[in-house]
């Protein structure tokens, strides 16, 4: 059966967009901003470290970073509700 695979995402800055093509064997392109010259590729989350640092020594780029989605707290419901009790707590 399919196993899901947990997929990254990373946006990469480019000095010039025609080199954009060249970025397309390291992963899936999902997003190219040619106005702000930037674009966003998903790769498997065990091959991240390596596709950064391969990414990061072609002398086109300017900058990668990861995304932090898997990072930030996902569970909304409530979390108002949790906010203004730690304020009203902090203010007694």
């Amino acid at each position: 059966m399919f196993t899901r695979q947990h997929r990254v995402g990373l946006t990469v800055y480019l000095y010039y967009n025609r080199d954009a093509r060249k970025l397309l064997k390291y992963g899936d392109l999902y997003y190219h901003s040619k106005k702000s010259r930037f674009l966003v590729l998903y790769v498997n989350k065990e091959d991240v470290e390596d596709k950064v640092s391969e990414i990061q020594k072609l002398k086109f780029i300017k900058e990668v970073s990861i995304s932090e989605f898997d990072r930030i707290d996902h569970q909304f419901v409530g979390n108002l509700h949790r906010q203004e009790s730690e304020l009203v707590s902090e203010t007694i």
